[in-house]
């Protein structure tokens, strides 16, 4: 959980971080996110977690909702290390594809990813990334339903 807070707070949005430590061993145990921890010794010095999602056009794929690697274990190639698992991962599985996002000013990350042949859905298709919250949920929840004309 460590990992995880110390990448909110490199976001700059330590405040979204809403899990503790058991739901996130829950959700673990579950398979609700898998993941990689990369350890230089006994210190956890990387990590990559990522989730199983659907396309109606292509099938199962893969979203990688995080990869951390701590300052003291930058430019040691472990980001790499982990990132390729997951490529070697989804190309066992026979997923059409693997997908991820990242902050426009993360200069470094962009950089990291667009070192092998990816495509950004923004710049190429257009696509905007949407989020309710659960103040958002709770209002289409309850939200009145429209009946079909």
């Amino acid at each position: 959980m460590s990992m995880v807070r110390e990448l909110a707070e490199f976001e700059k949005m330590p405040e979204h971080v809403k899990i503790d430590e058991s739901r996130l061993a829950a959700d673990l145990e579950k398979r609700a996110v898998d993941g990689f921890v990369l350890r230089e010794g006994d210190e956890p010095a990387a990590m990559l977690l990522f989730y199983y999602a659907y396309s109606t056009w292509s099938g199962q794929y893969i979203h990688m909702e995080d990869l951390y690697v701590r300052p003291a274990f930058r430019r040691k190639g472990y980001g790499r290390m982990l990132w390729k698992e997951l490529g070697q991962l989804a190309k066992e599985l026979k997923v059409e594809r693997l997908q991820w996002n990242v902050l426009d000013w993360n200069s470094n990350a962009i950089a990291f990813y667009e070192t092998v042949p990816c495509e950004n859905l923004t710049k190429t298709e257009g696509w905007l990334l949407y989020r309710l919250d659960a103040q958002g949920i709770a209002a289409l929840a309850e939200s009145p339903s429209t009946s079909p004309s």
